[in-house]
């Protein structure tokens, strides 16, 4: 008995010993958070991928944002776009007086409109007493001063623009872009044309030997005209077909081989 019990406390003593040893050592191991330097790098994420020094990581390509495809829509052809210019309206004959000079006006009641329109005039159907008056007017001034009134050319409609109402007008060889160019920057063109071969239903059968009209607007493949060959010639459209084998000067008399030319008109910068 007195063999075993220092044995026991020799085991005790080292037992002892080897737990005081342990509870040091890990007591040196934690350390408060109060503590930890500010450069110390935080640890990462679970999931994270971790990058060694120098090292880039790299993202999964099915996790990288994709921009929305850019939808680009196909530029119009100018032959798709709408331009009417507000020009007002008058029938050659505004009583319905298809006798002379009525019956020859179209080249004087064209000038009519243009001349209103570039006055700022903004009614859209001129009032038939004064259509009247304003193309008896012009009537009388072209007898005083041209000798005559019926049947005059491009480039005399041209000259008495200029003269009668201090217009810029010029003739140019028929060409439908120009026509959409010309109204796109606000200005008229007129055109003399072999009236029988435009095709208009409403015109008295057999139609104008020669006539003229302006031409306000586009319409995709159509022109918007004012024609006053007929009451209901407002914004008539003609397609540019019709147009292209109307459109031809007085020529004489022989209109159908008339030069194919056109009057473009703008204000005085005056």
């Amino acid at each position: 008995m007195s063999y075993i019990r220092p044995r026991v406390i020799l085991i005790a003593l080292v037992a002892g010993i080897s737990l005081v040893g342990w509870a040091c050592q890990s007591s040196r191991s934690i350390v408060p958070a109060s503590q930890v330097p500010a450069s110390s790098p935080a640890a990462a994420p679970v999931n994270e991928p971790i990058k060694a020094a120098g090292e880039s990581v790299k993202q999964p390509v099915d996790s990288v944002p994709k921009a929305p495809p850019s939808i680009v829509l196909p530029p119009q052809p100018s032959s798709h776009r709408l331009k009417v210019l507000p020009v007002p309206f008058t029938v050659q004959a505004p009583y319905a007086d298809w006798s002379l000079p009525y019956q020859e006006a179209c080249e004087e009641a064209s000038m009519v409109m243009a001349g209103e329109y570039f006055k700022g005039n903004k009614t859209l159907r001129l009032e038939p007493a004064y259509a009247n008056q304003e193309i008896l007017k012009l009537v009388e001034w072209q007898k005083e001063n041209r000798g005559f009134y019926e049947d005059t050319t491009a480039a005399e409609v041209a000259s008495i623009l200029k003269d009668y109402y201090g217009l810029v007008a010029r003739v140019e060889p028929y060409d439908p872009e120009v026509i959409k160019l010309s109204v796109a920057s606000g200005q008229l063109v007129l055109v003399p044309a072999a009236g029988r071969l435009l095709g208009n239903p409403y015109f008295r059968r057999p139609g104008p030997l020669y006539h003229m009209l302006v031409i306000k607007g586009y319409d995709g493949d159509e022109f918007i005209t004012n024609d006053p060959g007929t009451k209901r010639g407002e914004s008539f459209r003609y397609q540019e077909s019709a147009l292209a084998r109307a459109v031809h000067d007085w020529n004489g008399g022989d209109v159908e081989h008339g030069g194919q030319v056109m009057v473009i008109v703008s204000k005085s910068k005056e």
